[in-house]
């Protein structure tokens, strides 16, 4: 059996997580394929503004903040549907009021959906958003108002050695990482949205996440390559 898998990841992970792959001797390149970086339109006003806000990363959520900084008060009492994990955490530590939570897109569109009160959202989102969520919505009546409050930036590095997969947080991140490198065997992506994009774009092998999250994603390259888990001891 081979020995020594090289791993790419996308994005800076954890210390923690990195050190758990390695114990396993897995070697584990890693580099930021993407840059956010907040960019708020100049204005905004509060009866502009749909009062059911969406979320589909945790820089919305810090995009909102500073929107609703300059807004009345009330705004930060609407109701609010977003992702789970990072950007539900996110959304939990500045006290938003989430009323819905989904772990991808669609399902989130869909739990919207579901509301037959709700007629109007406002989606904050990136310059690189993908049409899923707001063509859903938008299909079945529902008017939405984007705030691109935020932008994002391919920020790609070659990879000189050998990989057998690469770990992917985002479409934009796959798209990022195929401007400079070869696709890999094996695509390990966080979710839903990005293993559709990963699929689309021609990998050959792509493995989800069952949770939205790195700790779910190393687990799953953990299983893949049959590693014994009582090395990390």
């Amino acid at each position: 059996m081979k020995k020594n898998f090289h791993i790419v990841s996308t994005k800076i992970l954890s210390v923690e997580l990195v050190q758990r792959m390695e114990s396993l001797d897995l070697r584990v390149t890693q580099t930021d394929f993407i840059k956010k970086t907040i960019h708020i339109p100049k204005e905004i006003s509060a009866l502009s503004i749909n009062p059911v806000i969406v979320f589909t990363s945790k820089t919305a959520v810090d995009a909102w903040i500073q929107i609703s900084n300059s807004l009345p008060k009330e705004v930060s009492k609407f109701p609010i549907y977003c992702l789970a994990l990072a950007t539900k955490t996110k959304a939990t530590e500045h006290g938003l009021n989430i009323v819905g939570v989904a772990p991808d897109a669609s399902s989130l569109a869909d739990l919207i959906l579901e509301n037959k009160s709700i007629t109007s959202v406002t989606f904050v989102c990136g310059n690189l958003r993908r049409n899923d969520f707001p063509d859903k919505l938008r299909s079945n009546g529902i008017e939405i108002l984007e705030i691109e409050a935020y932008k994002t930036e391919l920020t790609p590095m070659k990879v000189i050695q050998p990989y057998d997969g690469v770990l992917f947080f985002s479409p934009s991140a796959i798209d990022s990482f195929l401007s400079t490198n070869l696709k890999s065997e094996v695509a390990f992506c966080v979710g839903k949205t990005t293993a559709d994009h990963a699929r689309l774009l021609g990998f050959s092998e792509i493995y989800a996440a069952e949770s939205p999250s790195p700790e779910s994603l190393v687990q799953i390259v953990i299983r893949y390559f049959n590693l014994p888990v009582h090395a990390q001891k």
